[in-house]
């Protein structure tokens, strides 16, 4: 019995392995947006604002403060197009952010 199938050799693995390895770390950078990965790389990290932002003008305060275990989370406070104060929040991570809309209470 002939097989055409191909066996990796040990060296074909480690290749695998480390490609592997640089793509889930690849992955996981992309998503954080903290500022240890741009002291290493030298690169600037890039936040995109809410959609509601467009123009810098809008921007009324931007504020960094680290909860207990050292993670910076960055606010934006910032006028939204629908005429609104809005704050959001950035972690560095980029996920389970928080956002609060301010309603004026009308008398």
């Amino acid at each position: 019995m002939n097989s055409n199938k191909r066996e990796l050799k040990s060296w074909q693995y480690f290749l695998l392995g480390v490609l592997v390895t640089l793509l889930l770390v690849g992955s996981l950078t992309a998503c954080y947006q903290g500022r240890k990965i741009s002291r290493w790389t030298g690169q600037a990290v890039h936040i995109n604002l809410p959609e509601d932002v467009r123009s810098y003008d809008q921007i009324v305060s931007i504020s960094f403060h680290k909860n207990a275990d050292g993670e910076t989370f960055k606010d934006v406070t910032f006028i939204g197009t629908d005429g609104k104060l809005h704050s959001q929040e950035f972690n560095d991570w980029g996920i389970l952010q928080g956002k609060i809309v301010w309603e004026l209470q009308e008398q």
